[in-house]
């Protein structure tokens, strides 16, 4: 077995890739690391099992040259527990690509597998931003022209109005950095806009994100989030794991419903052939493979979830934001508002 330490750290961003997480591991995992680091000028790290990656890259007639593997012996399959994964299957390729992740600062870890297992090895391997509460999986939810930040979508099913304000802080940052927004609006998901609406922890979340060093707007509705009301979109991870996957649901959906519009008929399929140009731009603009994950925020390292289905587009946009999230440090950014938020309430 491959040593799991890499001895020398690389001057190029590192993306460390779970290689056998996904509904198309490894075939779609390798191809999309491939394109990236070409397209990216970063070095990959495939974890895991070295035979089957080989044996993969020979089937689709693929060159690894360049690309370093971590053998790892161990399988993680979507139904196992994040606990028995770190308590029995170290060897696994969560597992040791998070802990490779931990040991190279200028390293990210990538995977499509168990999202609860990349959760847990993340933390126990990369540890939390000090003070912070809990992580956040923060997504970029696409909207044609427009895009917005929601978080949290899957790690926290049960909140505190405190984890809120500073999942407000952690996606103001983000989105920051990745769209380049001087001042994002961030946002209370709620049942109304008024202030004192929701349950109890909705109205003590409010408070203190409106007392929070962001541009927090207030509340916002479900049905307004869709229409540019906010950059950043705050609740908690039941709630925002339902609204991912109702918003995947009906873009396949809507895509669905205009193509049986257009091949109804002859005169429909004459439209479709003066259209499918626009079509396509349009369908590509709700398209989440072209952000290809989700970050992991507040850990001390770079964690990307991408969804299961991930093909070889999502996995090198993947790498594009794990490599983005390195150079524009956004770890540190975080470090420096958290620290800076607890020192002035100890003053």
């Amino acid at each position: 077995m491959e040593e799991k330490v890499i001895s020398s750290l690389p001057l190029k961003p590192e993306i460390i890739i779970d290689a056998m997480g996904g509904d198309f591991a490894p075939d779609e995992i390798i191809k999309g690391a491939i394109q990236g680091r070409a397209d990216f000028d970063v070095e990959i790290t495939l974890a895991g099992n070295k035979a089957r990656i080989v044996a993969s890259a020979e089937r689709c007639g693929l060159s690894l040259e360049g690309i370093r593997i971590a053998d790892a012996i161990q399988d993680v399959s979507m139904d196992d527990a994040p606990s028995d994964v770190i308590k029995h299957k170290k060897n696994s390729s969560i597992y040791i690509g998070t802990e490779l992740a931990s040991k190279n600062r200028n390293s990210a870890f990538l995977s499509a597998g168990n999202t609860g297992a990349a959760m847990a090895c993340s933390l126990i391997n990369m540890r939390k931003i000090e003070g912070i509460l809990r992580p956040a999986i923060a997504t970029v939810i696409p909207l044609g022209s427009k895009r917005f930040i929601l978080l949290d979508v899957g790690a926290n099913a049960d909140i505190k109005p405190e984890y809120l304000k500073q999942f407000g802080i952690m996606g103001s940052i983000y989105c920051k950095e990745i769209f380049k927004t001087t001042k994002p609006r961030v946002a209370l998901l709620n049942v109304g806009s008024e202030e004192k609406k929701g349950n109890e922890v909705s109205k003590e979340s409010h408070k203190l994100l409106k007392n929070a060093n962001i541009n927090f707007i207030g509340n916002v509705e479900g049905r307004d989030i869709f229409n540019d009301a906010a950059d950043v979109v705050v609740c908690d991870g039941f709630v925002g794991n339902i609204l991912l996957k109702a918003f995947e649901g009906m873009a396949g959906f809507f895509f669905k419903e205009i193509k049986e519009v257009f091949y109804s008929n002859m005169m429909t399929k004459l439209s479709a052939l003066i259209v499918r140009n626009n079509l396509r731009v349009m369908k590509q603009k709700f398209d989440y493979e072209e952000y290809g994950g989700a970050l992991l925020l507040g850990i001390d390292g770079i964690t990307i979830i991408s969804h299961g289905s991930s093909k070889a587009k999502a996995i090198r946009n993947a790498i594009r934001l794990g490599a983005g999230s390195l150079k524009g440090g956004i770890v540190s950014k975080i470090k420096e508002e958290i620290n800076s938020l607890n020192n002035n309430l100890e003053s």
